[in-house]
């Protein structure tokens, strides 16, 4: 009895909300453990479709892999209607509302891109979780960054189809008007030419084609709608292949980098790589990669820094400041000290009394000013 106060003394609620992925649900706050989480609820009333959704949620939460949402419990309990009774399912789930989708918006306004390190990264945990996912028979029905969720690490999570309400994959929600025609594979373009109810196409290869997608659009900050001719139903392969020569070549990135992902763009699905040889082929190169997302305002200072730097000539101080993200702040800290003495001399020497000490801001502060 004691427990079950105490744990319901740690569950702070916080909102009732309808979330593009959860859908509708109650979002908690474990003040103990300091974690968000979700309660989504599943009405049902045929005994058929409640067997068969525990049975699915008593697989999925025994999927372990870093990647995914964690699904943290599940419970029934029974309502009574006037006319007949239904089965409500409650799944608790981790909770995660800010998504890659989101966080290329925000680089967008803050004018920052996403570094080599940050893609590869993003590239790889995908990969995993997908071939994670296939190999334990539930295969990712859709690829596309709203799923992608950033936990409080900024690291990525994958929000799967079997914690979705509508449990449909990418070609079914273009088809059904559910969404824009955006992040579908050109042979399913073929079948929705014809409006065809039956996606027999190879998923894994689709998905492939789709994180490619997702790469150009990360790296160049344009929609996939773009990628498409919403008229005729056709894939722009010609303009993606140019957008991702413009931004590999604008932002310096490696050719393996970019071999990879015009491999996984390729217009026949046999020619593009499988998970297993994207893994293969960033294995090697992993300990270069980023474990987490920068934020995106962070990284503006730096961008803005570097390009400022590349402008500048004659100038040592701000050449040896802006150069590396790693500075040694003691020098830089001499530098201006020295710049403040050399500043006051010379307006003592017009006749300026300016207190110069009353700037006692920080060294980016100051770097910030002389900009």
């Amino acid at each position: 009895m004691g427990n079950q106060q105490e744990k319901q003394d740690s569950k702070q609620f916080l909102e009732r909300k309808l979330d593009p992925n959860y859908g509708e649900v109650a979002v908690y706050l474990d003040n103990n453990k300091n974690f968000t989480f979700a309660e989504i609820k599943h009405v049902l009333s045929s005994e058929t479709n409640i067997t068969a959704l525990k049975q699915l949620i008593t697989k999925r939460q025994q999927l372990n892999h870093r990647g995914l949402i964690k699904i943290l419990s599940y419970d029934n309990g029974e309502i009574d209607d006037l006319c007949s009774s239904f089965t409500v399912l409650s799944i608790t789930v981790e909770y995660y509302n800010e998504t890659l989708q989101n966080d290329l918006k925000q680089r967008i306004i803050h004018k920052t891109t996403y570094t080599e390190s940050e893609l590869n990264y993003i590239i790889y945990e995908i990969s995993s979780v997908c071939l994670f996912m296939r190999d334990s028979q539930n295969e990712i029905q859709d690829i596309h960054p709203s799923k992608v969720l950033i936990d409080e690490k900024r690291q990525i999570k994958y929000f799967d189809q079997i914690l979705e309400t509508q449990k449909v994959n990418n070609y079914f929600k273009i088809l059904f008007a559910l969404r824009d025609l955006e992040y579908i594979a050109p042979e399913q373009l073929i079948l929705l030419k014809g409006e065809i109810r039956n996606d027999n196409t190879d998923q894994e290869l689709v998905n492939v084609f789709c994180l490619g997608l997702m790469v150009v659009s990360l790296i160049s900050g344009l929609r996939c709608v773009e990628f498409y001719n919403q008229d005729s139903l056709e894939y722009k392969r010609e303009y993606v292949n140019q957008l991702l020569d413009k931004y590999c070549l604008k932002h310096q990135f490696s050719s393996l980098f970019k071999q990879i992902v015009i491999s996984m763009l390729k217009f026949h699905p046999s020619d593009r790589l499988n998970y297993t040889q994207i893994l293969n082929q960033l294995q090697p190169y992993q300990e270069n990669f980023a474990h987490f997302l920068n934020h995106p305002g962070k990284q503006k200072e730096f961008f803005d820094s570097q390009l400022h730097s590349s402008h500048t000539q004659g100038s040592a101080v701000k050449s040896q400041a802006y150069s590396s993200i790693s500075c040694d702040f003691s020098e830089i800290d001499q530098v201006i000290k020295s710049a403040r003495q050399r500043a006051q001399t010379t307006l003592d020497e017009v006749g300026l009394d300016l207190k110069l000490n009353a700037f006692q801001g920080s060294i980016i502060t100051v770097l910030d000013e002389t900009d």
